[in-house]
């Protein structure tokens, strides 16, 4: 990508567009609705109402639908770029995940494929199930058929997760290489680091060995694995883990549980995409922008899971995310 390549007119639509995104005042409002059917009566009121649902356990369908028109919105903006393709990478992978597990519980998996990634959902399903991995160019093919294979020896579909995140990981890094814009060199390289930090503490926490973690390990972060093998060998993570570059976020939250650490997580990501609220002639704001209306998706979708399983308002705001407006 040209440094001196501008984006104006795109810039100036995702400004207009950043005005429909949901306040946090907003969600808090919907977290302190009585019930699952008032809060998601409250979202049919926002962009998010386009999709009409029959009931509310279907709420999924809305944000979705809504998530889709947002890729899509997004892209036309910048039809000849593929800068927005590597933030859909998760979605080609989430999809061959859901494939993988469908073939091997021969239970239908089609209410959790979602639109919205670089292939187009019905080639990928056909091109899958056909093993033809040349129609499917950002899916490491290698990576599945492996995945198949541990889940055959092992019968632990935890493997088809863990060996399709890293491929896909993998993508995302080898692109935000190839397409030297720092910002979203940073931004993958953060997401692999606080992916990783999660993981850390998940298995810390179980009381599983490195080996657990290892394989889950993803790359393109700056925490080198040598890094979380001292931290292992420590009863607590955060001794070794405050000498990063995420040391505070560590210290202050690793204690609290995973829950607060996955929220804080997320919070450190979201002030990071902030910063390209100051850019007006580069791509940032564009990618900045997905990354809200994912963030705003999963707000949404905390609020209404936690809703459905009637869990006090206040547990909810906590959980509640940073917001980009």
């Amino acid at each position: 990508m040209s440094k001196n390549k501008i984006y104006p007119f795109a810039v100036a639509s995702v400004r207009s567009m950043e005005n429909k995104l949901l306040s946090k005042q907003k969600l808090m409002q919907m977290a302190e609705a009585k019930s699952v059917e008032e809060a998601v009566r409250m979202l049919s009121d926002t962009a998010y109402g386009k999709t009409q649902i029959q009931d509310v356990h279907q709420f999924e369908q809305m944000i979705e639908s809504h998530l889709e028109e947002t890729y899509t919105s997004v892209a036309k903006l910048i039809p000849d770029e593929a800068l927005i393709d590597i933030f859909l990478y998760k979605n080609d992978y989430h999809n061959v995940k859901v494939l993988i597990k469908e073939e091997i519980s021969r239970v239908s998996g089609k209410r959790l494929l979602v639109r919205g990634g670089t292939i187009p959902l019905e080639v990928l399903v056909k091109s899958f199930r056909e093993r033809n991995y040349a129609e499917l160019p950002t899916i490491d093919g290698d990576a599945v058929e492996e995945a198949i294979a541990l889940y055959a020896k092992t019968k632990n579909g935890q493997y088809i997760d863990t060996v399709l995140d890293k491929a896909c990981f993998a993508a995302m890094a080898a692109r935000a290489a190839e397409m030297k814009n720092r910002f979203v060199q940073k931004y993958v390289m953060i997401l692999a680091d606080l992916t990783n930090l999660k993981t850390a503490l998940r298995v810390k926490m179980m009381r599983r060995p490195f080996q657990a973690f290892e394989d889950a390990y993803v790359v393109g972060g700056s925490i080198r694995l040598d890094i979380f093998v001292r931290a292992f060998r420590d009863e607590s993570l955060i001794p070794v883990l405050k000498e990063t570059a995420y040391g505070s976020l560590c210290e202050q939250n690793m204690e609290q549980g995973f829950t607060v650490f996955e929220k804080a997580c997320d919070d450190y990501l979201m002030d990071y995409v902030k910063e390209a609220k100051y850019k007006t002639l580069t791509p940032e704001p564009v990618v900045a922008y997905i990354l809200a209306k994912e963030t705003e998706a999963k707000c949404v979708r905390i609020i209404l899971t936690c809703k459905m399983h009637e869990i006090d308002a206040e547990i909810i705001k906590e959980r509640v995310r940073e917001v980009y407006v």
